[in-house]
């Protein structure tokens, strides 16, 4: 048989032990006297936190000097090595065709060592720009992989000037291909 105070007494308890539950736990830190800042009720005690409040946001780090916008259809023309193929080569093609265009750049290899990448010697699948499948290509079917891209080349359509990949073209064909020693300057 129950008491008839019993219910409420019940009640009070377990609003006790919420509360107790509550602060143990760190619920109750934003409500005063929990708060960690000097006001009653301290809402803002992490001003960072807060995306209305710029004062404390840390200083916009500049992007490198050498970064290479991407400008849409329309690039700027370049200003320095402008007329340099084996520069544009070097930045651009060099990491997987090698700097004897062979095939033997270090990124194509950890993708072949690392992904089991393949290669074959079909015209326009292979990275070794010296072989017998790439000097078949002519002007245009390597103009067409530079910009089209081919399987894991990607497409350089809207990061080389029509200028840049004639001058690519010159040097992979006149330095790499052919081995002529004016065009590799």
């Amino acid at each position: 048989m129950r008491m008839p105070g019993s219910r409420q007494r019940l009640l009070l308890t377990l609003a006790v032990l919420a509360l107790v539950a509550i602060v143990a736990t760190g619920c109750g830190r934003g409500v005063w006297p929990f708060s960690q800042g000097s006001y009653p009720v301290d809402i803002f005690y992490e001003m960072h936190y807060q995306p209305s409040h710029k004062a404390h946001e840390p200083p916009r780090l500049s992007p490198p000097a050498s970064a290479v916008p991407w400008y849409g259809a329309v690039a700027p023309e370049p200003t320095s090595f402008a007329g340099s193929g084996e520069h544009i080569y070097a930045t651009n093609c060099l990491m997987c065709h090698g700097a004897t265009g062979q095939g033997d750049g270090p990124v194509l290899a950890r993708i072949i060592v690392d992904y089991g990448y393949q290669t074959t010697d079909a015209a326009l699948l292979n990275p070794n720009l010296t072989s017998e499948a790439a000097r078949s290509l002519d002007r245009d079917g390597l103009r067409g992989a530079i910009t089209g891209g081919v399987n894991l080349m990607p497409s350089f359509a809207k990061l080389l000037t029509e200028d840049q990949i004639e001058l690519v073209l010159d040097y992979v064909e006149g330095c790499l291909q052919d081995g002529d020693a004016a065009a590799c300057e």
